[in-house]
């Protein structure tokens, strides 16, 4: 039966005469041929306006990590909605929350926080110029650090592109850019070679620990740890953005994961279940600039009393024993049984990530190191395979990612596994 989309589209025809392109962000744009309206969540599950239960793989692109309707997170919510809504000024919930992260996070001392990824970027950036005196900085050809200018560059880029900072959109100028030095990822030897050429002058590199923006790319062994010491070598801070990883490949996020300490962590997303949330987390020696006005960290919503009640809540759902092994083996099972179902219906395909947030590659042999190797991919194909999933009311995201949160249990796996091996077969 097709996948019906009458009252979506009836709504994005409306949506579109008063809101730019119908939706709120570009990224939602083309995720399906008619943009899906939801009208609830709950737990793994979106109901849509034309009626169907779709299980949900996306997680509202991540935040969703203990679904939608969690008791102890509505309950949290709702407990501060009766008491304000915001201060402007101080409140015990920052405090809470704060020594919440430093608990749960290795080798973190203090913490700042911003209500979005893109904004705690920005400020982990500002921070490590001001603790350096330098302005250079450097990020790698796929990884995403949020939408202004200086850092969206070569974040999708094409093969002409490949090797210079390129722009990924119009109005980006390039002197907003001319700071940022690209690299490919997981090359130690260029980096090494970059260090050699401006050592003096790069305040901090700036990488995904896992490059889940543009296809799950695993670290090799041994390259994190050559990043860090290289920028401790040469005087440089070393950033870790986990606007993704942070909270849902470990508690600790990618510092527990990995056993590493890098100079500044970025969180965001998974660390409010769904409530616009971030933080900048370091030891306390960096922060030292923003307390003696070295440099400033501002923002009127910053550690609002809503959303810090949404963070501790999640973060002590998530410190359940045992939970993150249960989310890990769930997509374990699911990275399974794509690549099964892909081997018996003679699909080439790879799958790459963790359990909690892989992507599924048709056309690869292996695992995609860095983004070169994403761009071989049959994106195509790909596409095929989630419209056929979506036909089977199982929803994930573009480029192949999955995410698996907290509320996906063994009926949702009763439901999945079918929908792939079916899937499989229908795009032929």
């Amino acid at each position: 039966m097709p996948f019906k989309t009458d009252q979506s589209k009836a709504l994005h025809d409306r949506s579109c005469k008063s809101l730019v392109l119908g939706v709120s962000t570009v990224f939602r744009h083309k995720v399906t041929p008619v943009p899906l309206f939801m009208e609830r969540g709950n737990g793994p599950y979106y109901y849509d306006v034309d009626g169907h239960e779709l299980l949900d793989y996306t997680l509202a692109w991540g935040p969703l990590i203990v679904g939608n309707n969690h008791p102890k997170l509505t309950e949290a919510i709702t407990r501060q909605l009766a008491s304000a809504y915001t201060y402007g000024a101080q409140h015990a919930g920052e405090i809470e929350l704060a020594e919440s992260i430093v608990n749960v996070l290795p080798d973190v001392e203090r913490v700042i926080f911003s209500n979005t990824g893109t904004e705690a970027v920005q400020s982990a950036l500002r921070i490590a110029r001001a603790y350096t005196g330098r302005d250079k900085i450097i990020k790698f050809e796929g990884h995403y650090h949020g939408w202004l200018n200086n850092v969206l560059v070569n974040v999708h880029p094409t093969a002409e592109q490949l090797g210079k900072p390129s722009v990924s959109c119009g109005g980006q100028p390039e002197e907003e850019f001319a700071h940022t030095i690209i690299l490919p990822w997981n090359d130690l030897d260029a980096l090494a070679k970059t260090f050699e050429d401006f050592g003096g002058q790069i305040a901090c590199v700036l990488t995904e620990p896992i490059n889940v923006n543009s296809g799950s790319c695993m670290p090799d062994p041994g390259y994190l740890p050559g990043l860090i010491d290289l920028c401790r070598k040469h005087g440089t801070l070393s950033i870790f953005d986990e606007v993704i990883t942070g909270f849902r490949i470990a508690l600790g996020g990618a510092r527990e994961y990995y056993g590493l300490d890098p100079d500044l962590s970025i969180y965001a997303k998974a660390m409010a279940g769904g409530f616009s949330m971030a933080a900048v987390a370091s030891r306390g020696e960096i922060f030292d600039v923003l307390s003696d006005g070295r440099t400033m960290h501002a923002g009127t919503y910053n550690g609002n009393p809503i959303c810090t009640a949404a963070s501790t809540a999640t973060i002590q759902i998530l410190s359940e024993p045992g939970l993150f092994e249960r989310m890990h083996a769930h997509g374990d099972t699911i990275r399974q049984t794509i690549e099964q179902a892909a081997v018996k219906c003679g699909h080439q395909l790879v799958t790459s990530g963790t359990g909690t947030c892989f992507n599924v590659h048709f056309g690869l042999a292996d695992p995609p190191r860095q983004w070169t190797d994403v761009m071989k991919a049959d994106e195509e194909k790909g596409n095929r395979f989630r419209s056929a999933m979506l036909g089977h009311q199982v929803q994930t995201l573009p480029e192949g990612r999955w995410y698996v949160g907290a509320t996906h249990t063994d009926k949702e796996l009763g439901r999945v596994v079918p929908a792939i091996e079916q899937s499989m077969k229908e795009i032929g």
